[in-house]
């Protein structure tokens, strides 16, 4: 570790925190990987001193812009990060697949120990990368909308909101074991109603929302920890009473039930879907912002939402109005409303209210 002088800061050099504007706006995230633009920013916000956890070799021209547009899908998938993380996934879910298939139709007991050892090889395929999960699952769109690859990516983004969330590195794997389990009530709902690309009648939906009741029975029936079981039973229950199946209030729903369905709810509206595309992240974040509070747990959902911004934090996206640009602030205020450097100027969206995030490039 190392505290710089910006003046003194390289291009690869890879920040130990966070770094805020004096007005409390974050620059630059900890983990970023500095390019000639982004030590240009925080010269320009006049940032005095950066915590360095390491210094390396100055990387390339043509590296710098191949990270300064982290998002860029296809430059992504050509990274041989990207691409073990690719074949780890495409590992586990194989394996989680057949895995659950043998506790639904074969009877088999539930081995928890091999899942989470799953999901965390997963995890670590991306240790050396410069790349956030967040990244990661958004250019994975070609993929179905499968429960495996749904059960997965929860039990991803629940692995990191754990460490958000500062819980032990126990409740850090039970979080996980709830995201992995979470839905496996819906194997259990016949695939034409669950892969419907229409709108679904009544009926149909009331079918579909005996998921969790369904879930919860198996998952008792084999003795999983209770918190387990609840994640399934409950991650549709809003603290509102709004949810089903039972339309339980705020701390009626169990603690792990209620990460689980941020990160549900989050992963479900952002993945392809057999109906529609991708949500943005932003429009996503936004709908959070809009009525999130009353719905779920607040230290949850704000603590999910603002690190979920940040892994965001020097990307490039495309708005409403044909723009493209970065996003170089954060507003804490209203974290779906960051501030984009375009070619020509700075658009505060928090101010100009009618433009919005749609894609992230």
């Amino acid at each position: 570790m190392a505290t710089l002088f910006t003046s003194e800061l390289e291009e690869g050099m890879v920040t130990l925190t966070d770094t805020y504007s004096n007005s409390g706006k974050l620059i630059v995230p900890k983990d970023t990987v500095l390019t000639k633009s982004i030590i240009q920013m925080l010269s320009g916000n006049d940032v005095v001193f950066v915590d360095i956890s390491d210094i390396v070799e100055p990387i390339v021209e043509s590296q710098e812009n191949d990270l300064s547009s982290a998002l860029d899908t296809e430059k992504i998938k050509e990274k041989p990060q990207y691409k073990k993380f690719v074949h780890r996934y495409e590992k586990s879910i194989s394996e989680m697949g057949n895995h659950l298939n043998d506790i639904v139709y074969k009877n088999a007991p539930i081995d928890v120990d091999m899942m989470l050892q799953n999901t965390m090889t997963t995890m670590k395929a991306l240790n050396d990368s410069p790349l956030s999960i967040f990244t990661m699952l958004s250019t994975m769109k070609n993929y179905d909308d499968s429960t495996f690859n749904h059960s997965l990516n929860v039990a991803l983004i629940c692995n990191i909101f754990a460490d958000w969330l500062n819980l032990s590195e126990d409740d850090k794997k039970l979080i996980t074991a709830c995201g992995l389990f979470h839905d496996v009530g819906k194997l259990l709902i016949p695939d034409a109603i669950l892969k419907k690309p229409g709108r679904l009648t009544k009926d149909e939906f009331d079918i579909i929302k005996t998921h969790p009741v369904k879930g919860y029975q198996l998952l008792q029936k084999n003795k999983l920890d209770p918190h387990i079981q609840y994640a399934a039973l409950m991650h549709h229950e809003k603290c509102d009473g709004s949810g089903y199946p039972i339309g339980l209030k705020g701390n009626q729903i169990d603690w792990c039930a209620q990460i689980v369905t941020i990160a549900d709810i989050y992963e479900a509206m952002t993945a392809k879907r057999v109906y529609r595309g991708p949500i943005s992240p932003f429009k996503v974040i936004n709908m959070f912002e809009e009525d999130g509070l009353k719905k779920y747990n607040p230290k949850y959902l704000l603590t999910f939402l603002e690190h979920v911004v940040n892994s965001y934090m020097n990307c490039k996206v495309r708005l409403s109005n044909g723009e493209e640009g970065d996003i170089v602030f954060i507003n804490k205020v209203r974290l779906s409303k960051p501030m984009v450097k375009t070619k020509n100027n700075f658009i505060d969206l928090s101010k100009q209210t009618d433009i919005n995030i749609d894609s992230i490039l």
